[in-house]
């Protein structure tokens, strides 16, 4: 049998039983007057924590406008008792919430005196991601003798745009078809001849075409022009956001390393002038293009509100969007799932010479891995806790 968890209250009413039945049986004045006691003191112990409940006023404020996870932001809980009651025990938590998420900030006791203003000053680390519109304060209050409890909800309007955690990093392997960052022009006839980038010295292999007569002349050396390319590797990157692939991810935790290996990619081929365009289908479809760091901010915008709840799987994503893409185009796929269909797409894929990457986002290791291996895919499996910038500079 569960044994009832005992309770001041229900201590007290015992206490009232007891005294009812001593009162029955003796008739004695002492009982009455204990009784009298006793109801004085549940009654007292109702009004002052029915009147603290009202009579607290709570305002919320938010350090920051904007952060991004791992930051830590400061939160603001003010209190006003404006009760003739003092608050002798008060229970005060904090959660900011948006539309898919929520975090709780640690919950604070509080004293509060006779119109006493106490300002919480909290410092947290932000661990996920979203848009934070609502601010809620919940409070739990007590009496002296803790009989009652009673609590309230105060709702405040707040804006926080947490951003995705992106990492730097130092290389991502991209094909070698025009300049990326160091990377050489694979064909010379894709220089734009109209645009001067810089003049140099004669290396073995230059073309005597690109030869600076005029100034070879003047300095008795050999010097040659170089012109700015006008090629440029496009990087198409798909995000699985399938809510079949994520039925395990209770804690969101794959959903959010598959972000922030989607944006620590883009933005390192925007930092290396290659064009992207980033995909994915949730409750909409998603296409974002992007030509150069500048444009980044539209990336993370996106990814801010990027849930795994869609209707389409990966697979059916690329079949539909790939067919605008040209014959060799080089994509990247951040998935949490290799499933028979993907791998078949991947192989129709690879037939138009595609060049693939995927990223594999994690727990167990159960996939098709090597068989796209064979397949000249570039893969990079990924656990939910490890070192992202580690595990995507691999192939250095």
């Amino acid at each position: 049998m569960k044994l009832l968890k005992p309770t001041p209250l229900k201590g007290y009413g015992l206490l009232v039983f007891i005294t009812l039945i001593l009162i029955t049986l003796t008739g004695s004045y002492f009982f009455y007057f204990m009784l009298s006691i006793l109801m004085t003191t549940i009654s007292l112990m109702y009004l002052i924590v029915s009147r603290n409940s009202k009579k607290i006023l709570q305002y919320l404020s938010v350090g920051d406008d904007e952060v991004t996870v791992g930051d830590t932001i400061q939160v603001d809980v003010k209190s006003n008792n404006t009760s003739i009651f003092p608050v002798a025990h008060a229970k005060i938590e904090c959660r900011l919430f948006n539309t898919h998420n929520k975090m709780v900030l640690p919950s604070e006791n509080m004293f509060f005196n006779s119109f006493q203003i106490i300002n919480i000053r909290e410092k947290f680390e932000i661990k996920t991601r979203g848009f934070f519109t609502t601010g809620l304060i919940h409070t739990e209050y007590s009496d002296p003798l803790r009989i009652f409890k009673k609590s309230r909800h105060i709702e405040k309007k707040i804006q926080l745009v947490v951003y995705p955690k992106v990492v730097d990093l130092n290389y991502f392997f991209m094909p070698n078809t025009g300049y990326m960052g160091t990377k050489t022009v694979v064909n010379s006839g894709r220089e734009d001849f109209s645009s001067l980038k810089k003049v140099r010295k004669y290396a073995p292999g230059d073309s005597y075409k690109k030869i600076h007569w005029k100034l070879s002349s003047k300095r008795g050396e050999m010097f040659v022009k170089e012109y700015e390319s006008t090629s440029s590797t496009k990087m198409t990157l798909f995000l699985d956001a399938f809510e079949n692939h994520y039925s395990d991810d209770l804690d969101r935790l794959i959903e959010d390393k598959v972000v922030e290996a989607g944006a620590s990619v883009i933005r390192y081929a925007l930092k290396n002038n290659a064009e992207t365009s980033m995909v994915f289908h949730d409750d909409r479809m998603v296409q974002v293009e992007s030509r150069d760091l500048s444009t980044y901010p539209n990336v993370l915008k996106e990814l801010v509100t990027f849930v795994a709840k869609g209707g389409m799987s990966l697979s059916e994503l690329l079949n539909q969007e790939t067919k605008r893409l040209e014959q060799g185009s080089f994509v990247v796929l951040v998935t949490p799932n290799i499933t028979e269909a993907l791998i078949n797409t991947i192989i129709g894929l690879k037939r138009r010479s595609f060049e693939i990457s995927l990223i594999l986002v994690t727990k167990n290791g159960k996939d098709s891995r090597e068989m796209l291996r064979g397949m000249g895919v570039h893969i990079y499996v990924i656990h939910p806790e490890d070192d992202l910038k580690e595990k995507l500079e691999a192939y250095q």
